[in-house]
């Protein structure tokens, strides 16, 4: 039984029941801190940095159904539940993630109870706030 670590994964949980939340959980995620996988980025394990001015990274991707998806957790434990040796993530707002990845297709939590893919259709309607008005209409 999945249990929620935050209020993101609460919201995640009761939109997939309640179409008449998916706008408090677009809001919700959008100032969320995520985490994406970044193997070959230089870091102590344990240690936080900040990213220098255009660094350029590289974030652990998989492909599913022909597309390519960027791995995104909404917690460190869904990190683990997902590896299981140590690796290097960067966590950042996911808006802050979404405007530095545009286009990409991010998947909320893959191979958990509590996933959400975020196709990159849905991610510049999310960014741009144009899902708040198609959510609304759905909701009702």
């Amino acid at each position: 039984m999945f249990e929620p670590d935050n209020s993101l994964e609460a919201l995640m949980q009761a939109a997939a029941r309640d179409a008449g939340i998916i706008p408090a959980f677009y809001r919700t995620l959008l100032e969320t801190e995520l985490y994406v996988l970044t193997p070959e980025a230089p870091m102590k394990p344990g240690r936080r940095r900040s990213l220098k001015f255009q660094e350029e990274i590289n974030i652990a991707t998989v492909d599913f159904q022909n597309m390519r998806w960027l791995p995104a957790f909404t917690s460190k434990k869904r990190i683990y539940d997902y590896i299981k040796e140590p690796e290097v993530c960067l966590g950042a707002t996911a808006r802050n993630l979404f405007e530095m990845l545009p286009d990409s297709n991010f998947w909320l939590n893959p191979l958990s109870e509590c996933q959400k893919p975020l196709p990159a259709t849905e991610i510049a309607l999310l960014v741009s706030g144009k899902i708040f008005d198609l959510s609304m209409k759905i909701a009702r």
